[in-house]
């Protein structure tokens, strides 16, 4: 089973933006900045470009290393986002999943297993979407992480974010997390992160399709009446009646 990435900071929106004229976007490039400004206006864009989405749909390849394992293991899908909660994952290799988060539920079916479990997420709705719909503002990583911003000379290359935990707490999970952001959209286009024990997950987003029609079946997950359908609550499992 590929292992679900829990990111930091990718593609929805979490809080909002403020209003901007076109003509005075924050801009990483703009003349006369220092470095802090530039990161500053990077974390302004990124956040007003979120901000502006409504649907989004991308293509995925996730590639994991680790010393637990042979060879690298690579897994791809989708991802589609509608506002303002639903998220959606389907992984085709090397093992189907699905799991979308509907509101304040979240299901996840193993499909060749024949599997799937629901967990009620409640008030943690926006925190499981920020992790797994796989965006929180950068502006709220800066506060347990040192940043170092690289602005390419090619003006089309993605902007890099080199991310070193700031406290021991955070240390204990992760050495590092590295983000590139297109310079077109400003959107999170790959992201790399090192765990603690040294695993290496490194996940990129292609063909990004943003604002598009998005039919409402999307987001609709029926489970066969086969499927073994599981609630989990505090790690603890229980089949569902």
């Amino acid at each position: 089973m590929p292992r679900l990435r829990i990111s930091v900071a990718l593609l929805l929106l979490a809080i909002a933006s403020p209003v901007w004229c076109e003509d005075a976007l924050p801009d990483p490039r703009r003349e006369g900045q220092s470095p802090s400004e530039k990161l500053t206006a990077l974390v302004e864009r990124v956040r007003l470009e979120q901000g502006r989405i409504d649907t989004l749909e991308a293509d995925f390849r996730q590639l994991k290393e680790s010393s637990m394992l042979v060879d690298v293991v690579e897994a791809v899908g989708t991802f589609a986002y509608s506002a303002p909660d639903h998220v959606r994952w389907d992984y085709s290799t090397p093992n189907p999943i699905s799991m979308l988060i509907d509101g304040d539920e979240m299901t996840t079916w193993f499909r060749d297993l024949g599997q799937a479990e629901k967990v009620k997420v409640g008030r943690r709705s926006q925190r499981v979407l920020e992790y797994l719909g796989a965006t929180s503002p950068l502006d709220d990583m800066l506060q347990y992480f040192s940043v170092s911003l690289t602005l390419p000379e090619d003006r089309t290359q993605p902007y890099l974010l080199e991310l070193s935990p700031l406290f021991d707490k955070v240390a204990k999970r992760l050495q590092g997390v590295t983000i590139w952001i297109a310079a077109d959209h400003y959107l999170p286009i790959r992201l790399r992160y090192v765990d603690a024990d040294g695993d290496v997950t490194d996940l990129k987003f292609e063909n990004l399709r943003i604002n598009g029609s998005l039919p409402v079946e999307r987001f609709d997950l029926r489970l066969p009446e086969s499927v073994d359908v599981r609630i989990v609550e505090l790690d603890q499992r229980t089949r569902l009646q």
